[in-house]
């Protein structure tokens, strides 16, 4: 069982926990990066990189500039947004950009090409760019929620929280998965929280089952940090059969959100703490990672 070996881990270092009684997460994510590997996981290979590249050249794609024109417009954007996404997975975000532009250029009214456009923008760290594309993909497509998650991502960074808040409670409220719309209630209620509303508030619809409810509970005050950890340590057991929500992952996402509403309250250093912790598990692939990175970089 997880609460096991949490509890092994938790006798071997006393001294750390002295000085951080009162942040278990944060204490438990420390034992975690001493004790156990990390993976820097990536979706893609060199190999499929070589492929997308391959199905490229062999599409006979035609000048950018004519690209649109062509009868095989559509045919052509796939082949550069698969690349585009392949080059993502490696890391090469530079080149992902690059080639989703020149998706865009075969396909301009495409809103899912230039959100994803911004998706690596914002990734990329380039926030004022990634706004730019995000607004043209809205103008095409107001209604998607996935495109409003990553406005209201963008928002939430600028610290443009009546942005963030109409944005959030969009995602939160009409996006069909309830478990994706769980992240979207944690981020309405962490906007309304940073922009200093006294009692944020989640839009009222069924929760779904599992993870990340423990988290909406913590922000709400009816699940305890320690509590937390317990339910964080459970990602990792053989009877956890949803995706995505190992212990890395959970621990990814709860060390994020927990962090967000310590700066909530005032306690920058210590988010920022969260923060550089969660960086240190370097779940890549997870959108809270990258949060955490731009945080960061207000904070210093």
């Amino acid at each position: 069982m997880r609460l096991a070996i949490l509890a092994v881990l938790l006798s071997l270092a006393p001294p750390v926990l002295a000085a951080h009684a009162n942040r278990p997460l944060l204490d438990f994510a420390r034992l975690r990066a001493q004790t156990h590997a990390h993976s820097d996981r990536r979706i893609a290979s060199r190999s499929d990189l070589l492929e997308a590249q391959h199905s490229l050249e062999q599409g006979r794609v035609p000048p950018e500039a004519d690209c649109a024109r062509s009868l095989g417009a559509q045919r052509y954007a796939d082949l550069y947004a698969r690349l585009a996404a392949t080059r993502a997975s490696t890391g090469d975000l530079k080149g992902a950009a690059a080639s989703y532009r020149s998706a865009h250029a075969c396909r301009p009214r495409d809103a899912d090409i230039l959100a994803a456009l911004g998706g690596v923008l914002f990734d990329a760290r380039d926030y004022a760019a990634a706004r730019v594309e995000v607004d043209a993909a809205l103008a095409i497509d107001p209604r998607s929620v996935s495109t409003n998650r990553l406005a209201g991502n963008v928002a939430f960074i600028d610290e443009r929280w009546a942005d963030a808040v109409s944005l959030f409670r969009y995602v939160a409220s009409s996006d069909p998965d309830r478990t994706t719309a769980a992240y979207g209630q944690l981020m309405l209620w962490l906007a309304q929280a940073r922009a200093g509303m006294p009692h944020p508030e989640y839009v009222t619809r069924s929760p779904a089952d599992g993870w990340p409810q423990p988290l909406l509970l913590y922000l709400v005050g009816e699940y305890t940090e320690q509590e937390l950890v317990a339910r964080v340590s459970e990602g990792d057991d053989e009877s956890n059969t949803q995706p995505n929500t190992s212990t890395d992952e959970r621990l990814c996402e709860a060390l994020f959100y927990v962090g967000e509403a310590y700066w909530a309250r005032g306690d920058r250093d210590v988010a920022r703490n969260y923060f550089a912790a969660l960086v240190n598990i370097k779940v890549l692939y997870f959108l809270e990672h990258g949060l955490a990175l731009a945080e960061i970089s207000k904070l210093r």
